[in-house]
């Protein structure tokens, strides 16, 4: 399983957060679609993230964290998946097929659907929700993906993958 973050803005806050998630679940890897605009006492974490560059990113001095490409591509559980922030490229920007995946974060909207055979994640954000699902996040599984709030765990939208 993976956690599936962005737009953590050097939140403690959010990063508290996250950190009672990766308590619980124990995901495999962590997942993060940009905006971490790290804080140097946190690069342990940070740099544990599987993370692309986000718009308010670039502000931030990365020191002994690797600088986050803009996008990434990458095979989990059989899916192609592509992760980006979202304000520079958008699904239209990559040759998106049946069963990719596709991330993105930016607008701190959860967001979680599946279209024409592809499926699409925003997380949302942990510091800076803007939905009234509060701090969130998502997971990423062998069967399908879920998105949930960071406060309580409780899971609000959940899809499976086809079979097929």
């Amino acid at each position: 399983m993976y956690l599936i973050l962005s737009d953590i803005h050097g939140s403690s806050e959010g990063i508290k957060l996250i950190e009672k998630a990766i308590a619980r679940f124990r995901p495999e890897g962590i997942l993060s679609a940009g905006d971490q605009c790290p804080d140097m006492l946190n690069a342990s974490f940070y740099s544990s993230l599987i993370s692309v560059r986000g718009n308010c990113d670039r502000f931030y001095e990365y020191m002994n964290i690797a600088f986050p490409p803009v996008s990434r591509e990458l095979n989990i559980y059989g899916h192609r998946t592509v992760m980006t922030h979202g304000d520079k490229l958008a699904p239209e920007d990559f040759s998106l097929h049946t069963g990719d995946i596709f991330i993105s974060g930016h607008t701190h909207v959860p967001l979680l659907f599946e279209e024409k055979g592809i499926y699409y994640c925003n997380p949302g954000s942990p510091s800076r929700p803007r939905s009234s699902e509060g701090p969130s996040a998502a997971l990423l599984s062998e069967d399908g993906m879920e998105l949930f709030s960071l406060l309580d765990f409780s899971i609000f939208s959940a899809i499976r993958f086809s079979r097929s």
